[in-house]
């Protein structure tokens, strides 16, 4: 199993999980070699299944493709407010004017 998105960060001398942005500082020396092995090898043993972050998306990067997805949301939206209380009615409104915004990303 690999684990090269665990590193240690040379400037600072912390061990470092890439994938989940934990940082742990090693035992400080003077220490037994055996005991700062250990803490590393513990620390890769927690981070070693860690999985990369997802990439962030907006709303414009599933828009981009996905007009018939999109109008299929605003449609089922229109309906469910027709029914809904007036509150959930207002958010709904103003999240289907955002949907509707002119000028989509092309």
């Amino acid at each position: 199993m690999s684990t090269d998105h665990i590193i240690t960060n040379t400037k600072t001398g912390r061990l470092v999980c890439q994938h989940c942005k934990v940082e742990e500082a090693p035992p400080h020396m003077p220490c037994p070699i055996n005991v700062i092995i250990d803490a590393m090898d513990h620390f890769e043993s927690v981070h070693k299944d860690c999985k990369p972050p997802m990439p962030e998306t907006v709303m414009s990067d599933y828009i981009k493709g996905f007009d018939h997805g999109c109008d299929y949301i605003v449609a089922e939206i229109e309906r469910y407010t027709k029914a809904a209380n007036s509150h959930d009615a207002l958010v709904l409104a103003e999240l289907l004017a955002r949907l509707k915004m002119e000028g989509k990303p092309e």
